[in-house]
């Protein structure tokens, strides 16, 4: 009996320590995934539905990749990564859906993010909701390790809203001019710009059109502009400079995680009036 104790104790024993091993033998380090949005509260649960992870070598070259659904998450906010000892870089996507192409991902340095439209060079429309996190981990093989990746926005909401417009039919087109339509994997958005047509949903009977949908990330000082366009004529009848606008309106997107810019034009003959949007309540993926 005592020797089966004794046995007992060496195979629990060699369980807790089985990273303890030669240096070529893989060892697990759980990776945690957070949020707290611009609060000091775990959110995680609540923005993001999937992860789209990411795992390379000190030299750049991907050694994993793995994709984490909503179940999957609910289940364990995390994952457990088996790698042979070493130092990696962790890149993490989170909500990236039907409006998220992931570019050249087998190489750090080329990888790229972006509306499956920007590369084909059709009309982009919207981002997803997008949230990204990176972590630099070294696994030591000296026993259980924890690290934590922490994800921050890559996206902003926007809503725009027309109203005084007769008819069944949306006259106008949005466009949204100067975005930056790509991110790399280290969160630098691009400097060569792009225009964003934004669909708008008509209701005949309000006389309303309202547009939400995703861009990446700008600062308060942009150059982005909104246009109203005549579709019938393809002319500009009102352009709107955003940095202007938020100036006016001390709205600020700088340092902010949920950050949300809400603009409603109110046409009424030949004069149109601007006006800001209250933030609504978003659900992730939208």
């Amino acid at each position: 009996m005592k020797r089966i104790k004794i046995i007992g104790s060496l195979l629990l024993l060699l369980l807790f320590s089985a990273c303890i091993k030669e240096s070529q033998d893989d060892c697990d380090v759980y990776v945690y995934f957070s949020y707290l949005g611009d609060t000091d509260e775990e959110i995680f649960p609540q923005k993001i539905d999937k992860v789209n992870l990411y795992v390379y070598d000190e030299s750049g070259v991907l050694v994993m990749n793995r994709v984490f659904d909503r179940e999957e998450l609910r289940l364990s906010q995390g994952t457990a990564l088996d790698l042979p000892r070493g130092n990696y870089h962790l890149v993490c996507w989170g909500n990236a859906y039907e409006t998220t192409r992931i570019n050249d991902h087998a190489s750090l340095t080329s990888a790229m993010v972006a509306a499956p439209h920007y590369f084909t060079k059709e009309i982009i429309t919207t981002n997803d909701s997008l949230y990204f996190g990176m972590r630099d981990i070294t696994i030591q093989g000296n026993g259980e390790e924890r690290d934590t990746v922490y994800f921050n926005s890559s996206h902003i909401k926007m809503r725009v809203e027309i109203v005084g417009l007769e008819g069944e039919e949306m006259p106008l087109q949005i466009e949204v001019g100067n975005l930056s339509p790509t991110v790399d994997f280290a969160r630098n958005f691009s400097t060569v710009k792009e225009h964003y047509y934004p669909i708008a949903k008509r209701d005949s009977e309000t006389g309303r059109s309202d547009a939400k949908f995703n861009v990446l990330r700008f600062n308060d000082d942009n150059d982005v502009y909104v246009n109203l366009i005549d579709k019938s004529t393809n002319q500009v009848i009102y352009n709107l400079k955003l940095k202007d606008f938020m100036q006016d309106n001390q709205i600020t997107v700088d340092g902010i995680n949920e950050a949300f810019v809400g603009i409603r034009f109110k046409i009424n003959g030949l004069t149109v009036t601007v006006t800001p949007w209250e933030e609504e309540n978003i659900k992730p993926g939208i």
